[in-house]
């Protein structure tokens, strides 16, 4: 009776703090997201989209400055909300953001130095050199120059927004089907394999792409500019596909039941295509699983506890330089080579 009477005290003592720590976290997620939008509104306000540099006697205009730090804001407004979003589910104990906080593995830190990087446009910069300028062809203007040969244009703007939206998003995920899977060949999965030598899952796992991965720009980017996708459609859009980025590489475990496998993606699923046995040959190359349906790479069992990662060695830490001039290497030198891996 005294065991019986502890339970019910232990399990009356879990719950509310269960409840209590979910209501923090909900909390803290809405006042972040309130401080990030005041602090939007007057960096927008105060801030103009075009401002001149001087240095050293030269001076340079930089334009698109509102641009170029939405999409700063957009990885801190998205960030943190999938890190809230895992916390809820998991928990304090076994979320992205307490590893990462507190004790994060090589394999962590790799993923952190790539954000930090990225974030400052510093893999931005390399990235242009090691694609030499390709990077900096505009979608838009081959669109106006196909309008201007052929006198069609593709033209969406007439739907409802939400309807828009879906259809895009849609698209770019069959336009990131082929991409992925181009990116598994022989010739381009140097540069990917960056991405799949991450040993742990965490939130920030997404962000772990070489700088020269530029197959997505001409296979996804490009195509949805020609298709007349609009800027603000392309923003939503990189919304959702980064979300659902962050929260398939995250310590979520599940499959999300008929959503996870006809809609978007589920992180089991996602486990299941960075498994480290290439023994059958891995499949879930698309963010909508419809595609892999279609073209046949549907398969596998999903298991929380499947080993990730790659058979080619990596250093894992802050200093990542050593492993992205080798991968780059290997992708140049694979056109004559052909490795093992």
């Amino acid at each position: 009776m005294a065991l019986a009477d502890t339970s019910m005290t232990l399990e009356g003592d879990t719950r509310p703090r269960a409840a209590v720590g979910r209501a923090a976290i909900v909390l803290g997620l809405v006042v972040y997201a309130a401080l990030l939008g005041a602090a939007w509104w007057a960096v927008a306000s105060l801030l103009p989209d075009q401002i001149t540099l001087q240095a050293f006697g030269k001076s340079k205009t930089v334009s698109g400055v509102h641009d170029r730090l939405a999409g700063v804001g957009m990885v801190a407004a998205i960030l943190p909300t999938a890190l809230w979003i895992e916390c809820l589910v998991v928990g304090w104990e076994k979320s992205s953001a307490r590893s990462l906080i507190f004790g994060p593995t090589l394999s962590m830190r790799t993923d952190l130095a790539v954000l930090v990087l990225g974030q400052a446009f510093v893999l931005e910069v390399v990235g242009k050199a090691m694609m030499l300028g390709l990077s900096m062809i505009s979608g838009m203007a081959i669109r106006d120059w196909i309008q201007a040969q052929t006198g069609f244009a593709a033209d969406l703007t007439s739907l409802p927004f939400v309807a828009q939206l879906v259809v895009y998003f849609y698209i770019y995920t069959f336009f990131d089907y082929w991409t992925h899977r181009l990116d598994h060949s022989r010739f381009f999965w140097p540069l990917h394999r960056f991405h799949h030598s991450a040993k742990d899952f965490c939130v920030v796992t997404s962000a772990r792409q070489h700088p020269a991965a530029f197959s997505a720009f001409f296979v996804i980017n490009l195509p949805l500019a020609i298709l007349g996708a609009t800027p603000s459609v392309m923003i939503f859009v990189s919304v959702l596909v980064t979300t659902v980025g962050f929260l398939i590489h995250s310590q979520l475990t599940s499959d999300w039941g008929w959503v996870g496998r006809w809609v978007l993606q589920s992180p089991l699923h996602h486990r299941l295509h960075h498994k480290l046995d290439m023994t059958e040959p891995t499949g879930h190359f698309a963010m909508a699983p419809i595609w892999d349906r279609l073209f046949g790479t549907w398969r596998g069992t999903a298991d929380p506890a499947l080993v990730i990662g790659v058979a080619q060695p990596y250093r894992h830490g802050f200093w990542i330089v050593p492993d992205l001039l080798r991968d780059y290497w290997h992708f140049w030198s694979g056109f004559v080579v052909k490795r093992a891996d």
